[in-house]
């Protein structure tokens, strides 16, 4: 700096003046570039490792670009060769994303059909839910599951079910939607196999039951006639025999009727007022004979508090107690079968019954009780050589006492005997309805005045049908077939008519529906139908051509009774009340 200032012209004296301002600023410079020279050795090693840094990113970079793209790749090909169409839309419905499984739904790659919109695609849609095609069309669900079905190229019917879930941004805007469509034509053809082949097995019961039903119901019926007419001793066993033989084929056929009812949902429960007592009377007598045949004691304790008149269904839980009884008879040898009933909750309107079912017999091995109440499953491999059945009796109690709310309970000693038990909820019958169930006074039989058209092609049918009818004074017609019945009700004035169904020439549905056709006093005619047939689809056939009630063969002659008496006063009942209004 000295230097610099003689140049212009500084003397030594002034210089010397100021030696200590130019020594701080020498200083200065000095350690600036101290400074400087440090502070480019720290860039250069900060760029050396920058540069390291900065080499190491870029490798890492590319080996995670390679990764993504071998995993892309896989993605593409685990994609590729999944069996379901996978797709994705973007926000306007076209198609983003196809595998190539895309193939199998139409004609184009997947290259050829990303871009276009899914509806370009609903082409040969033969059937679909409409609600659930609007639904992508307006974006208006989160996720769901529809089938559909569209021809091919070929013309074949395929069966879709397509899964959709819609795809949302941050902001709850749409962005598209994710999906697949799986083929399910072959399930669908099995399922429709299935419901043929059900319906095929549903008529072939049908059939059978009618079949068998048809002369077990004269069997039955004339055991029961020839039962009211006083026979002697030596013929009463051999007529007790006959009816109880004939009545175990009927609970044989309905055991296997009510399985199959079991396997389509269709088990039906009634909910009437019975007298309880006198149904387990009933019960009783119908193994009375059998026990005594094989020197056994039946005996029944029912508690006094039990009450006498219930509602529900009287006739499962006859199904049920038949089938625990007849089975601690079967296989009882010596000793005795125990009905027990007792009362654990008694309220004002409803109580809960205790029903226990005991034997001195066989028993059953303790590895064997899980198993029992399994259909066509007996205790032991040679028990229905042995003893006979279906192996259907135990598994149809159970289901019935389930769909009551039950449990049935079982306990077993080999070579000393079972026990079953459950509970039952019923309704109780009020006091001042009691006499309308009381069963044990004798009914007098007789419907003098009552004019019945019997229609029926089978001649054992309609012979069984005039022995009740001479004794209860029912003057009566027969017709063969519907088409002569539908004659004689207009050239004659009937009380009622009693319809088979299955006839030739005209069946009693067509027969009933012309009769309604008629109009007039024809709208009011009682008819009940009496047919072998026990399907629910009967059932509701017949009360939808306009019958008035339904009695199954083989019948009750006292449920006969009833129904006609019932249907045959009904009219006249009507224009009473009628009158009584004007």
């Amino acid at each position: 700096m000295k230097r610099q200032l003689k140049k212009f012209g500084v003397d030594d004296e002034t210089l010397e003046r100021y030696k200590d301002l130019f020594a701080a600023i020498n200083q200065a410079y000095k350690e600036f570039d101290d400074d400087v020279h440090h502070l480019e050795n720290v860039l250069e090693v900060n760029s050396k490792e920058l540069f390291v840094a900065n080499k190491k990113l870029k490798e890492e970079n590319l080996s995670k670009s390679r990764e993504a793209l071998v995993l892309s790749d896989k993605l593409d090909k685990v994609m590729d060769n999944v069996t379901d169409i996978i797709f994705e839309l973007d926000g306007e419905g076209n198609f983003t994303y196809l595998n190539t499984a895309w193939e199998k739904y139409g004609e184009e790659s997947p290259e050829e059909s990303i871009g276009k919109n899914y509806m370009s695609f609903a082409d040969r849609i033969e059937y679909f839910d409409s609600k659930a095609f609007q639904k992508i069309d307006q974006r208006n669900f989160t996720s769901f599951k529809t089938v559909y079905s569209r021809r091919n190229s070929q013309g074949k019917l395929l069966w879709w079910e397509m899964s959709v879930k819609l795809l949302t941004k941050a902001s709850g805007k749409v962005d598209g939607a994710i999906g697949s469509l799986v083929d399910v034509t072959s399930l669908k053809e099995t399922q429709e196999q299935l419901i043929k082949a059900s319906e095929v097995k549903g008529r072939f019961l049908s059939t059978m039951s009618h079949e068998i039903r048809t002369p077990l119901n004269a069997v039955i019926a004339i055991s029961n006639i020839l039962l009211m007419q006083n026979p002697k001793e030596s013929q009463m066993e051999n007529l007790q025999a006959l009816k109880f033989s004939s009545k175990h084929l009927l609970n044989l056929i309905n055991d296997i009727l009510d399985y199959n009812k079991m396997l389509s949902g269709n088990l039906t429960f009634s909910n009437v007022p019975f007298n309880f007592r006198f149904t387990i009377d009933g019960i009783i007598k119908a193994f009375t004979y059998t026990a005594k045949e094989k020197g056994l004691e039946l005996e029944v304790n029912i508690s006094d508090s039990v009450p006498e008149g219930l509602i529900g269904d009287h006739t499962r839980l006859s199904q049920v107690l038949s089938n625990l009884i007849g089975n601690a008879i079967k296989f009882t040898n010596t000793g005795r079968v125990t009905l027990a009933i007792a009362c654990i909750h008694k309220g004002q309107d409803n109580c809960q019954l205790s029903f226990e079912v005991a034997d001195t017999g066989i028993g059953i091995a303790e590895d064997k009780l899980e198993y029992i109440f399994e259909r066509f499953t007996q205790a032991e491999e040679d028990t229905s050589l042995r003893f006979g059945g279906t192996g259907l009796g135990l598994a149809i109690s159970k289901k019935i006492v389930n769909l009551l709310n039950s449990e049935i309970n079982v306990e077993s000693q080999q070579g000393i005997g079972t026990r079953f038990w459950f509970d039952l909820n019923y309704e109780i019958v009020q006091k001042q309805s009691l006499v309308e169930l009381d069963s044990s006074v004798e009914k007098t039989f007789d419907l003098t005045g009552i004019k019945l058209l019997v229609v029926d092609d089978n001649e054992m049918n309609i012979a069984v049908i005039e022995q009740f009818f001479r004794k209860w004074n029912i003057e009566y017609d027969t017709a063969s077939n519907g088409k002569e019945a539908l004659d004689m009700i207009q050239a004659s004035e009937y009380s009622l008519v009693l319809m088979d169904l299955r006839m030739p020439i005209m069946d009693g549905y067509t027969a009933v529906r012309k009769l309604r056709a008629l109009g007039g006093e024809y709208m009011e005619l009682p008819v009940i139908a009496l047919s072998a047939s026990v399907s629910i689809d009967v059932m509701q056939k017949v009360k939808d051509v306009g019958m008035n009630d339904y009695l199954c063969k083989p019948f009750d002659p006292e449920d006969l009774y009833a129904k006609i008496s019932a249907q045959a006063l009904r009219p006249a009942l009507m224009r009473v009340a009628q009158k009584a209004k004007s």
